[in-house]
């Protein structure tokens, strides 16, 4: 836990808790503007480390309990505006003041930070991943994948049509520079250079019409 990326611009944060979650806090480093990601149960750490900061919104990557069991502890913290993908807005256990509009390759600022939304259903119908750009020239993309994109395979599907969605979702995340780093909503990070190489025989063989659930890339 604590800081996995420092650069010239922003910094990184994570912090583990819940079912084994990542929540990440990224924070502006000339202007202290912050946002935080996602917000699993017992987020005390998180919390204690965001008073540091000036937070200025909750993105949540998609609506399963484990990722928004902390969201009031934080909100009551910090009132902040909340985003979450449309299709998951029903599943929030409160009402926000404020929410951020969450659609498809939508831009938000917070100081130096450039945030983009990519719409990525597959493991939930409004699973939303974050992209936060190079920060200069030679320095990595991150990805806040969710439960869309771990090392060794796609996020669990509830059908077989789930899992052809979360895979379309996937081959649109590896457009991005090979040198994104991916860090998932739960476990270690990858490159979607490694991603691509792990899921190349998978993604080139037909999928058999009964598969779903967990799935892995072997």
């Amino acid at each position: 836990m604590g800081l996995i990326y420092s650069g010239k611009l922003w910094m990184i944060q994570r912090f583990i808790s819940g079912f084994s979650n990542n929540s990440y806090l990224v924070t502006c480093k000339e202007s202290s503007k912050s946002i935080i990601i996602d917000t699993p149960k017992n987020p005390y750490e998180l919390i204690n480390a965001a008073k540091k900061y000036d937070i200025r919104g909750i993105f949540i990557t998609h609506g399963h309990y484990d990722h928004i069991e902390g969201l009031v502890d934080v909100y009551n913290n910090f009132k902040v505006p909340i985003g979450i993908g449309v299709n998951d807005s029903n599943t929030l256990p409160i009402k926000p003041n404020e929410k951020l509009k969450i659609d498809n390759l939508s831009v938000y600022r917070f100081g130096n930070i450039f945030i983009r939304s990519i719409k990525t259903p597959g493991h939930t119908p409004g699973s939303t991943c974050y992209l936060l750009p190079a920060e200069s020239p030679g320095s990595e993309p991150h990805l806040f994948s969710g439960d869309t994109l771990f090392p060794g395979g796609p996020g669990k599907s509830s059908s077989h049509n789930n899992l052809l969605e979360i895979i379309d979702s996937i081959k649109n995340l590896y457009t991005l520079p090979d040198h994104t780093a991916v860090l998932p909503g739960h476990g270690e990070f990858i490159t979607i250079k490694d991603s691509k190489k792990e899921s190349d025989k998978f993604l080139k063989k037909p999928i058999n019409p009964k598969m779903y659930g967990e799935i892995t890339w072997n």
